[in-house]
């Protein structure tokens, strides 16, 4: 019987960076294919390059036997053949009911008129179609998570999928509506439909998949039928080979505690929060897409707020409720997304450099002389490639602006850094370069870093100590010279209920 889908050798790069390197993936009707891979391997790249969002650079995609022509593909082409992908974050419209959300567009009579009774006739078939109970009146802003979820689904059903991409469905779900989902998909293998599902959450695989593409690096290593898939085994095909790779430099000597956290809880946490980081530390914190890392950060920088517990800083009870504060003390924070929270484009290399130490001074004057010293000598040492302090950020490598958003940092004094995926986007050589930086800073007497990256490969290999999140808690605590990567990604993956 031919394949509903059928991707073959796709490749694709990015800047010369190759991130999809000849995968061929295949989809039966009426089955779920599981998507697994570490983040960075390529599975959000490939589901975008059917979905339409991004162009391949070769390769070919058949539906039912049909080729399809590739070369303007666009999110609209994908929805006229079915293909509808159901993202983990909602993009529904919540002030507008079930009924309005399952049929916009649709049932518009002349001069704009809108006929109720085909908008909720067409919804209420749609919910029956998924066998889901829901009432049609009810605003979006007012429905349990579950729910959203499965309108989400039905919105899918409603554009007659027959290719339905699924990215981490369960990420907010509890165990009874995870159960509720499954049954859901169950009625839609039944009707033929296609299931692409993409999880982190390992101990769903063998309930609700039937066939494993497991990815790394870009390769597509191992299609396996579902029952007979090993958590330990599948583990092993997304890392690959445990490598004894050197660790990227000697430990600095540790010494006094810096921070610690006690008992801090958020609405972004499922447990209160504890940890210490001392001088001269590497900490590392992982987890995968939605543990709570960046959460975190954002917590003890002042970004977001927390509800109860206490931050303590050089040994004093510290008041973190804006980022302005932690400056102040010494806390630095390199965002995940530095061209929009840690950099001003527009600006030179420069100023940008200069910021942290401007906001700083207790004086509305300062040397420009003295900004343009600091800023060079800087530049030169943590070696920034820019045709010269005037260059604006914009135009310098991935790695090359990490340079300046970790400078300015320097700048300010600061005693603790806060590296939220300080190297994503960056190529190996910039990675290394940006490791030296990093332990560079904690050889200084007092100084530490908080690491926090999804890629474990690269905090086991970096980092000083690790502490594991999963489901907004921290699940374990390891030693990176002890643990083994397999290790800290069985941690990861477990659900917080475990």
């Amino acid at each position: 019987m031919t394949n509903l889908l059928s991707m073959q050798s796709i490749t694709k790069s990015f800047f010369g960076v190759s991130v999809l390197k000849g995968v061929d993936f295949e989809l039966a009707h009426g089955e779920v294919h599981v998507l697994l891979g570490e983040n960075g391997a390529g599975k959000s790249t490939l589901m975008k390059i059917l979905s339409g969002a991004y162009a391949l650079d070769a390769g070919t995609v058949a539906i039912d036997g049909a080729p399809i022509d590739m070369s303007n593909f666009t999110p609209r082409h994908a929805e006229d053949l079915g293909i509808v992908t159901v993202y983990q974050n909602f993009h529904l419209i919540p002030h507008l009911s079930v009924a309005e959300n399952l049929s916009l567009g649709l049932f518009t009579r002349g001069r704009g008129l809108i006929s109720w009774k085909k908008v909720y006739a067409h919804a209420q078939a749609v919910l029956d179609r998924i066998n889901f109970p829901m009432d049609l009146r009810a605003r979006v802003k007012d429905l349990p998570v579950s729910q959203k979820q499965m309108l989400e689904i039905a919105v899918a059903v409603s554009k007659n999928a027959r290719i339905l991409i699924l990215d981490e469905p369960t990420a907010a779900l509890s165990r009874n509506e995870t159960e509720l989902l499954f049954k859901t998909l169950a009625e839609l293998k039944a009707t033929g439909v296609g299931i692409i599902y993409i999880s982190h959450k390992l101990e769903e695989v063998n309930i609700v998949g039937d066939r494993i593409t497991v990815l790394r690096d870009g390769v597509a290593v191992a299609t396996i039928p579902a029952r007979d898939a090993v958590l330990k085994d599948v583990i092993g095909l997304m890392i690959g080979k445990e490598l004894a790779m050197p660790r990227a430099a000697e430990s600095a000597a540790q010494g006094d505690e810096l921070l610690r956290v006690e008992g801090v809880e958020s609405k972004h946490f499922s447990a209160p929060i504890n940890l210490q980081v001392r001088a001269g530390e590497i900490l590392g914190i992982t987890g995968v897409v939605g543990a709570g890392k960046t959460e975190l950060a954002r917590v003890i920088f002042g970004a977001d707020h927390s509800d109860t517990g206490e931050i303590v800083f050089h040994g004093k009870r510290a008041r973190i409720n804006h980022p302005r504060k932690a400056i102040q003390l010494g806390i630095g924070y390199l965002p995940e997304d530095r061209d929009a929270h840690g950099l001003c484009l527009n600006l030179p290399v420069k100023d940008n450099v200069s910021l942290v130490y401007l906001a700083k001074l207790r004086s509305i004057f300062f040397s420009t002389a003295t900004e343009k010293r600091l800023a060079g000598d800087l530049v030169k040492s943590i070696g920034v490639r820019t045709a010269g302090l005037g260059q604006q950020v914009k135009y310098l490598s991935g790695g090359n602006k990490q340079k300046v958003v970790f400078g300015k940092w320097l700048t300010g004094r600061c005693s603790l850094l806060i590296l939220d995926e300080p190297t994503i986007g960056i190529d190996v050589g910039a990675r290394g370069e940006i490791y030296q930086l990093i332990r560079r800073f904690v050889s200084e007497p007092g100084q530490a870093v908080i690491f926090v990256s999804s890629d474990m490969t690269e905090v086991h290999d970096v980092c000083d100590r690790i502490l594991v999140m999963s489901g907004g808690r921290i699940v374990a605590e390891l030693d990176p010279q002890q643990a083994s990567k397999q290790e800290i990604m069985h941690y990861a993956l477990q659900s917080a209920a475990a």
